[in-house]
């Protein structure tokens, strides 16, 4: 029995279908991505580096909305301390999860909306309120 196999829409070489993720099964019929593993894994894992840049260059324009922490009012400003408090219980995901898991930016920015601003420690604070 002849292995069936799929050409890859990125680097164009045909591979068996278990180099590709599964799309979903639709009326009993099983689909594979267009991508092969080795693409896409390529793919996602640009797109989080991408994002990770891209949130620690926003970060450097906000400050902590509880004591005011930011690049102008501290020398030592590490975007890394600031952190995003959901206040209502109205949280889909964690921030830095969706940086990671290779969300879009766009999904980001819709979930950064809900939330506060606050440096690392007004942020284990608000917590224990």
């Amino acid at each position: 029995m002849k292995e069936e196999t799929k050409v890859c829409s990125v680097c164009n070489k045909p591979k068996a279908l278990d180099h590709y993720c599964s799309a979903g099964i639709k009326k009993g019929k099983q689909y594979f991505r267009k991508q092969c593993r080795d693409c896409f894994g390529n793919k996602k894992r640009l797109r989080r580096v991408h994002n990770a840049k891209w949130m620690a260059e926003y970060k450097t324009s906000l400050k902590c909305e509880k004591c005011g922490y930011s690049t102008e009012t501290n020398s030592d400003f590490t975007p890394r301390a600031l952190q995003f408090h959901h206040h209502n219980n109205d949280k889909d995901f964690h921030v830095a999860d969706g940086v990671h898991r290779g969300m879009s930016i766009e999904r980001l920015k819709k979930e950064m909306a809900k939330c506060k601003v606050l440096c690392s420690r007004c942020h284990v604070e608000a917590h224990n309120d």
